[in-house]
């Protein structure tokens, strides 16, 4: 068994500020207990990291690590994703059933994704497969036992939710055992310099192509942006630099992201873009800042931008194509 020495080895999160070594401390605090773990954080925050954290630095890292976003998916199509079917259960039920992402985790760790969007009806489920270690199968009759260790979060006030009846207190009460709070990348912009760099030596190893050097001008770029959309829109923005700066050092121009904050603006926001830029890069500077606030989703973001999905389609199609 993992014991907490061991599991203080390494960082889940990466950075020296003190917001980052207190979510490290609390995650070697409970990693290796069987305790029910809730993470709270705004998107892009790294839940789902500090969610396989938990799982690596416990007995179970042998196990399964299963992982389900349940903002996905539609109530019925989550209950059978998440309890699974018996077969005749619905129409399109496949043969023999299907065992669901509970049995799946049997032995490792659940991990439930943004959890404050559960129905009334799955929270009820939910809480009883909790409290009970097991569960019906969509049109089952007999309970099927489970050893998950469920891990939840969301960027959601569950509290609040549960004081607005949307969230039952008992279920909310039973996730939130012990409860880490993961801050925003402009909480502990200190540690930006450093992620950055890991960062892109890990995009570059996933793109296939050598670590370039993450220039000084670059990273006080970085840093003076507050990032709505946290270390996934910072992943992003650097995927992209490299891909501007064809395997070349980063620079400050290929980081730059609209919305920027500018110091002599009094605080105000506006794009980063001089004005001797098109409108087209305009336009351009101001998608991709919409799609990373939506976290890529192009329908809230062609809705937010006031057009139909197929033109941003079309539209990203075009900037793709300018690249190569």
């Amino acid at each position: 068994m993992n014991t907490i020495a061991e599991t203080s080895q390494h960082q889940v999160l990466s950075g020296a500020s003190a917001a980052c070594q207190s979510v490290n401390e609390m995650i070697d605090l409970v990693a290796a207990l069987p305790t029910t773990v809730l993470i709270h954080g705004e998107s892009g925050t790294g839940k789902e990291r500090v969610a396989r954290g938990l799982h690596e630095g416990s007995d179970r890292a042998q196990g399964p690590f299963v992982a389900i976003n349940c903002a996905a998916l539609s109530g019925a199509l989550l209950e059978s994703e998440l309890f699974g079917y018996e077969q005749g259960a619905f129409t399109g039920a496949r043969a023999g059933g299907k065992r669901g992402l509970f049995e799946a985790a049997n032995g490792g760790t659940l991990f439930l994704d943004e959890i404050g969007e559960l129905s009334a009806r799955l929270q009820t489920k939910l809480l009883r497969a909790l409290q009970e270690r097991s569960f019906l199968r969509v049109g089952g009759t007999e309970l099927v036992r489970t050893d998950a260790r469920v891990v939840a979060a969301t960027n959601r006030d569950l509290a609040v939710e549960v004081g607005a009846g949307n969230f039952r207190s008992d279920l909310f009460y039973r996730l939130a055992v012990f409860v880490i709070d993961l801050p925003a990348l402009r909480d502990r912009i200190e540690d930006l310099p450093a992620l950055a760099a890991e960062l892109v030596g890990e995009l570059a190893s996933r793109l296939g192509i050598p670590a370039p050097a993450l220039s000084a001008e670059a990273a006080a770029e970085l840093c003076r942006y507050e990032w709505p959309g946290n270390v996934r829109e910072l992943r992003n923005v650097l995927e992209r630099a490299l891909v501007l700066g064809r395997g070349g050092e980063i620079r400050a121009k290929h980081v730059r992201v609209a919305g920027r904050r500018d110091e002599s603006s009094e605080g105000e926001s506006e794009l980063s873009l001089g004005v001797e830029a098109t409108l087209a890069e305009v336009e351009r500077a101001h998608i991709e800042r919409v799609l990373a606030h939506h976290e890529g989703n192009r329908s809230k973001a062609a809705r937010t931008l006031g057009i139909h999905r197929s033109t941003l389609i079309k539209k990203l199609g075009s900037y793709e194509a300018a690249c190569c």
